[in-house]
């Protein structure tokens, strides 16, 4: 069972998990947010909680706790989705994912969008089996890791991110940091531009 102290979540054993807690949760609800404005608001009127608390929660400073986070968890897809990565729930994410892709072809169809291609609609091939973390690398079947959604999250705020911010982040190897940015480069989600010294990753769009 998992034991929160301030925004440390730690094991049985006390051991400080491998992620930050209300970084995860920021990103999943900024992911949520679309760039909807007042956005906390409407987290605030989903759980009771204060405008203020619900803006520390999209900034990152503190993470919900108790019955704020199942009121979460009720009404944001995204944080569900976060949860059940950091639960290590896996075959349920899976399912959700694959009733979010059966969602969007639906949708797709409906509106006579053109039709995704065959490699569009097939799920990365990443490692399963990570030693650093094997929690936020997704499995086949998933998208995107809960690093890869939060290195995206800092591009969309334009900031100079790397692996060594990955590492830093959710205490992992840069190693694994780089394994997660060569995944979203291999996607076409992210590309890098300029220098090798100089230079910085980008989303290409």
């Amino acid at each position: 069972m998992l034991q929160k102290n301030g925004n440390i979540i730690r094991n049985a054993n006390g051991l400080r998990s491998r992620f930050n807690y209300a970084e995860v949760i920021r990103v999943a609800l900024n992911h949520e947010s679309r760039g909807r404005p007042k956005f906390a608001m409407l987290i605030a009127d989903w759980t009771g909680a204060s405008d203020r608390t619900a803006e520390n929660w999209m900034n990152g400073v503190t993470g919900p706790s108790g019955a704020y986070l199942i009121y979460l968890m009720q009404r944001s897809d995204e944080v569900l989705k976060t949860v059940l990565a950091l639960a290590q729930r896996r075959e349920i994410l899976n399912a959700v994912y694959k009733q979010e892709k059966l969602q969007e072809q639906e949708r797709q169809s409906k509106v006579s969008a053109p039709r995704l291609s065959d490699r569009s609609l097939q799920p990365p091939v990443v490692p399963v089996h990570v030693p650093d973390d094997p929690v936020g690398v997704p499995d086949p079947g998933i998208w995107l890791g809960t690093r890869q959604l939060w290195f995206i999250g800092q591009l969309e705020l334009d900031r100079n991110v790397r692996a060594e911010h990955i590492a830093s982040a959710f205490d992992v190897s840069v190693k694994t940091g780089k394994r997660d940015i060569a995944l979203l480069k291999g996607q076409g989600i992210v590309s890098y531009v300029g220098s090798t010294r100089r230079g910085r990753y980008v989303l290409a769009r």
